[in-house]
């Protein structure tokens, strides 16, 4: 709360305020006169006259001293907050009144990514008075869908430091899916805290009970874990939970990066939704895109409209989503991203299949990436804006499938080169005709023995 003022220096003619780069000279006017006999003096300055009349509630104070200087308002104080986020986690209300009636402050005034409904929500203070100023700040329009740096939102806190009547305050304005950058939503928090009135509220309004954490386990998993048995009842029964498949949690078969028996059989490429989604902080709607069935393809192409189907009604949920898809196709693709060898490597077949399934994951991306745009432009636009681009992609297709084409062929020639020969193979259906294909063989060898002595008996006849 104070500094001192001085000896920062062995030598008499340094001054000692060469090393307050936090304070101007003109604070230092105002410090007691010493000597070198007296002990040194500790002098508050306005930035800790203000720190000290807001923890104590001196609400006259804090005018006195904002009236002496007024860059406190919004500027950050050494203690390390602004005057408003300070105020809210002291949970002073009068202060937080007057800073945003009389001083106009905006309640959603940030400090890194923290907020001042954060602030009050992460108070350690009096329940009852955190209460009174969280329902005064949202009454001044404070933001409640937001994240600070670890993607904690304003509910998460409040469930954390035990503010169960603010959780009631907001719960009907929150997006109760929301997780933070450890992948936990606001239920997984309560179970954690063992917030037994929290989870009975979030379950009644809608908080999904099957989503499964970095860990593998559900809400439900996760309190049993805990040895947290009187809220691990609250949970429904798991026999009625969706299993995601595994086929989005890892690539297991060659099916899932090559092509199918036919050109339409194109692999699902269904693991990568998964990762697209932690990146969107939005993983825990994994389940929600497995029960619908859906391959990269569609992924990449969704629509909002599309999302509102899926019963995504929260527009904060199908925003980051569809922010992260505009990311994902603004991305400019580069040669690079093709699989590729050292030069004097030696190819085996092997080899040859990881290069070619990469070639064809990055079409699908790219196709992806077309058919993303076309949505949001009109059709005649788009083909008179990109009709040379349009034209050259097609040319280059056909040369790709010409490629192709060849590259086939000579594959089959290596085949019939390098194959091995067939070791005891044995045709069920010739061995049961043998007997036929052998009389036909000895009827045209009768027949052609017949012709040729009777051509020879006329030539000797004659």
């Amino acid at each position: 709360m104070f500094r001192p003022a001085g000896y920062f220096s062995d030598s008499e003619g340094d001054s000692d305020f060469d090393y307050d780069f936090c304070y101007s000279k003109s604070e230092a006017k105002n410090e007691t006169p010493r000597t070198e006999d007296s002990p040194p003096v500790m002098v508050e300055n306005n930035d800790d006259l203000l720190y000290k009349g807001v923890i104590e509630g001196d609400l006259v104070e804090v005018k006195r001293v904002l009236e002496l200087d007024r860059y406190l308002l919004t500027g950050c104080l050494r203690q390390g907050w602004p005057v408003l986020l300070l105020a809210c986690s002291e949970a002073q209300y009068e202060i937080v009144k007057y800073l945003l009636e009389e001083r106009r402050l905006d309640v959603n005034q940030p400090y890194g990514l923290n907020t001042a409904l954060m602030a009050a929500c992460e108070s350690k203070r009096n329940p009852e008075a955190v209460l009174k100023v969280a329902d005064l700040l949202l009454e001044f329009g404070a933001v409640i869908n937001c994240k600070d740096a670890y993607g904690v939102t304003p509910l998460m806190f409040a469930i954390m430091n035990d503010h169960t009547e603010v959780v009631k305050l907001i719960i009907d304005q929150v997006a109760i899916e929301a997780t933070d950058n450890e992948g936990l939503t606001a239920l997984f928090h309560a179970v954690n805290n063992r917030r037994e009135d929290v989870v009975r509220m979030l379950l009644k309004a809608g908080a999904i009970a099957d989503i499964v954490n970095r860990r593998g386990f559900t809400p439900k998993q996760e309190a049993e874990f805990r040895g947290f048995f009187e809220i691990a009842e609250l949970f429904p029964t798991e026999t009625n939970f969706f299993n995601i498949p595994s086929k989005y949690l890892s690539y297991a078969h060659y099916q899932d990066i090559t092509q199918g028996e036919t050109e339409q059989e194109m692999p699902g490429y269904h693991q990568e939704i998964g990762l697209l989604l932690y990146g969107m902080y939005s993983e825990q709607h994994l389940t929600v895109f497995a029960k619908e069935d859906f391959n990269l393809l569609r992924f990449l192409t969704l629509t909002d409209d599309d999302l509102k189907n899926l019963d995504f009604k929260l527009p904060f949920e199908r925003k980051k989503i569809l922010f992260g898809l505009i990311k994902f196709h603004r991305q400019a693709w580069s040669k690079r991203s093709m699989k590729k060898f050292p030069q004097d490597h030696l190819y085996d077949s092997y080899d040859i299949l990881e290069m070619l399934s990469n070639h064809l994951k990055q079409l699908t991306v790219m196709q992806s990436s077309l058919i993303f745009v076309a949505q949001m432009m009109p059709a005649e636009e788009f083909k008179t804006k990109f009709k040379p681009e349009l034209d050259n992609c097609l040319r280059k297709v056909n040369q790709l499938q010409q490629a192709i084409a060849s590259f086939d062929e000579e594959m089959k020639r290596i085949h019939t080169m390098t194959a091995p020969p067939l070791v005891l193979h044995v045709d069920k259906k010739r061995c049961q005709t043998g007997r036929v294909c052998w009389f036909a063989r000895a009827l045209k060898l009768s027949l052609l023995s017949a012709v040729v002595s009777l051509i020879v008996y006329k030539r000797l006849k004659a």
